[in-house]
């Protein structure tokens, strides 16, 4: 490869890295901005209590030009939130490296394997977002843990409250009692009262670090019921009435989904096994896949009409409550 080529490349790499980023984590990012507006148009803000600020360190990354980088393409804040959610203990830009690492090595993968441009950028494009999928997958179970265990601790904040306890002292019970990711997360929201914040920022804070429609429900009922009054406990009792109710009707809907779900699985792995096999019981067969120019093309064309059928099949399927 020329000079020319590997600085065009590196380009290439950078801004498709950088724009990926910026797409996936400006749309997990939307919905909670329009939860916090509005959560805090709910009443009036107290004004009795001061406004508590922490020095911590906010840098994004350790490298001053990628933190200024972070900062100016509004992208930095986004990840870090990501990475939190995920529970992996990572700066942004350390994020970004590995993405850009990863996509380098696709990418000379590919310029290796076939010595053209086109199929190095798709490796690149298929292997640079893997560690960004990493974290997006580790979001999305710890975000499911604590989906499963909130129904039990909203029991045991109804039980302290019906005892005589406080809410803040129900709270507290909640994050000494209940299992992770919970604890962690209520603990955080303990302490930021204690440290003198806004009950309502308290409680829009938890819901910015963990993205749980039934988390939502929960803050916005318990912010309503402390502006308008009435039975906390009732309240938060049916909260979590909703909540099982609405992971039987998820139970139900993967049950009716289940063939969609197999059959698309089987559609994307058959072509797969039907190579490897065809290539194992004889290479020779299926070498002008390989070598020839048509035959690349055909792998490559086949590969992105695979993608996009994974991608309906799944979104037909994916059905929300």
């Amino acid at each position: 490869m020329t000079a020319m080529n590997w600085v065009f490349s590196l380009l290439v790499f950078l801004a498709v890295t950088l724009g990926v980023l910026g797409y996936m984590a400006r749309r997990s990012a939307a919905g909670g901005r329009a939860l916090e507006r509005r959560l805090r148009g709910l009443g009036a803000p107290e004004r009795s209590l001061p406004r508590v600020e922490v020095e911590r360190d906010d840098r994004y990354s350790t490298l001053p030009w990628l933190d200024r980088l972070l900062r100016g393409l509004n992208l930095g804040e986004r990840l870090e939130l990501l990475l939190y959610q995920s529970g992996v203990n990572l700066k942004a830009g350390v994020l970004v490296l590995l993405v850009a690492v990863f996509a380098l090595a696709g990418y000379l993968l590919g310029v290796t394997l076939t010595h053209r441009v086109a199929p190095g950028l798709l490796t690149l494009l298929l292997v640079g977002p893997v560690p960004y999928y990493y974290i997006l997958m580790r979001r999305g179970q710890r975000m499911q843990s604590f989906s499963h265990e909130f129904p039990d601790s909203l029991d045991l904040l109804v039980s302290a409250l019906r005892a005589g306890l406080s809410f803040s002292a129900a709270m507290q019970m909640v994050a000494e009692e209940s299992p992770e990711p919970i604890r962690s997360e209520f603990a955080v929201t303990v302490e930021e009262q204690a440290l003198g914040l806004d009950f309502r920022e308290a409680l829009v804070n938890l819901t910015r670090r963990v993205d749980s429609l039934d988390l939502r429900f929960f803050v916005t009922a318990v912010v309503l019921q402390r502006e308008t009054g009435g039975n906390l406990a009732e309240i938060l009792e049916n909260t979590a009435r909703l909540i099982r109710d609405r992971f039987r009707v998820m139970g139900d809907i993967q049950t009716f989904t289940a063939q969609g779900r197999l059959t698309g699985a089987i559609l994307v792995l058959l072509p797969v096994v039907m190579a490897l096999y065809t290539w194992a019981i004889n290479p020779e067969f299926f070498k002008p896949m390989i070598e020839t120019e048509g035959g690349r093309t055909a792998l490559m064309a086949a590969g992105t009409m695979q993608v996009l059928g994974m991608l309906v099949v799944r979104k037909i399927v994916a059905i929300k409550v």
